[in-house]
């Protein structure tokens, strides 16, 4: 184990179990574990399922988890998640427990990837709880998600079921692409528009755009959008009908 990579390997097989079960996979079509470690999660896979691809960024893993499940099936690739790209044209279905520094890459790496079904990550409690949350409390990285797939939360994990024994809890979530990809232009934004979240919606896109705020004004008035809300009290609904209109908006009149 490099411990540079950030890596806590789950210690509970009743949990691991249950991630497995509580992923509800599709058993016909092809899992791609990310990170298997040392096989926690991939002990109950095997159990489960038939068509296993091993994703693996630790090198010195890879021997170890070849000879562990030796009498199995199953492909094993030395690459990083982060950028991987799925060659496969069949369907595939993702699961695995994230090293917390590169969530955020993986999940945005692999969710625009048409090849994915659905994708069941453990995450730290924290960035959990973004992806999922509500109206009222969103980010940057829950408009993302949300604007292009289905979330939902499964399962909470203490730090103490890991070793090493990291600071936070975790979270297991369950991503499912709606099945269009996410546009590059309202990516941005929206990042733009949440460069100042604590500030008003009106603030916030006048400061990401360096626009004036009678220009904003009209776009929010267009978009039938209170100009006092915070980013985060957006709908997605409202969101996508600001996007259009900032596109079509002309903003040199």
């Amino acid at each position: 184990m490099k411990k540079k990579l950030g890596q806590n390997f789950l210690r509970n097989p009743d949990i691991s179990q249950k991630i497995v079960n509580l992923s509800g996979f599709d058993t016909s079509l092809n899992i791609l574990e990310i990170g298997p470690g040392d096989g926690a999660l991939t002990d109950n896979l095997f159990d489960n399922y038939e068509n296993i691809t091993l994703l693996e960024y630790d090198s010195d893993l890879i021997i170890p988890l070849k000879n562990k499940y030796k009498k199995f099936k199953f492909n094993i690739i030395n690459d990083d998640a982060r950028t991987y790209q799925i060659s496969d044209k069949s369907k595939v279905n993702i699961i695995g427990n994230l090293p917390y520094y590169a969530s955020n890459m993986i999940i945005r790496n692999f969710m625009i990837q048409e090849q994915v079904n659905s994708m069941v990550f453990t995450v730290q409690k924290e960035v959990g709880e973004q992806i999922v949350a509500g109206p009222g409390k969103k980010s940057f990285l829950s408009l993302l998600i949300q604007s292009s797939c289905y979330v939902e939360k499964l399962l909470l994990i203490k730090n103490y079921e890991f070793f090493p024994i990291p600071k936070v809890d975790s979270m297991t979530i369950k991503i499912t692409p709606k099945g269009k990809n996410s546009d590059p232009e309202y990516i941005e934004f929206i990042r733009k528009s949440f460069s100042n979240p604590r500030k008003k919606i009106l603030n916030s896109i006048c400061m990401g755009f360096d626009l004036s705020s009678d220009k904003v004004k009209l776009l929010l008035e267009s978009s039938n959008i209170e100009e006092n809300l915070r980013p985060q009290h957006l709908e997605l609904d409202e969101w996508d009908k600001l996007f259009n209109n900032f596109k079509n908006y002309d903003f040199a009149k």
